[in-house]
Parts: C-alpha cells; structure tokens; sequence
C-alpha cells in the first residue's frame, strides 16, 4: 500500500509535471529564438518604441522559459523522491 501511494501521490505527479513543462520549455525555447532577431533590430532600428517592443518580447519569454524550466526540475525532484522511496521502501 504505501508503495502504491508513494507511485499515485508523488511520482506519477512528478512525471506528468515533466512532460508538460518539458513541453512548454521547449516551446518557449523555440519562441525565445525567433526573439533573438531583437539583436538586428537593436543595430538596424533607432526608434525607441520599436526597441522597446522588441526588447519586451524578448524578455517576456526568457522569463517565461526560466518558469518552465524551474517547473520542470522541480517535478524531477518530485519524481525522484517517490522513485528512491518505491525502490528503498520493503
């Protein structure tokens, strides 16, 4: 039984947790390099609102990312724990 219950509330949760925010990291990655295009408008543009803009795209998705990724590493840890404690628990 708490072996069971070690697998259904932490481990299960925590795999599910992965693959969802492993997906969106990934997705945000992909998004945060068509944001690098801000480099050339930084160079070619000297309108301020438009560097801005391109700079509050580009930020709004490293935050996003980081959000992700520290989901992502923390349903790891998740699922870590319940994996050591189904493999150690007799």
């Amino acid at each position: 039984m708490r072996k069971i219950l070690l697998l259904l509330v932490i481990s299960l949760p925590g795999a599910a947790g992965m693959a969802v925010f492993g997906y969106y990291a990934l997705s945000d990655w992909g998004q945060l390099q068509d944001y690098l295009a801000y480099k050339t408008v930084a160079e070619t543009s000297t309108d301020l609102a438009v560097l801005f803009k391109a700079n509050a795209g580009q930020m709004t998705q490293r935050i996003n990312l980081f959000a992700d990724g520290t989901w992502f590493l923390l349903s790891s840890i998740f699922t870590s724990i319940g994996l050591h404690g189904f493999l150690v628990s007799k």
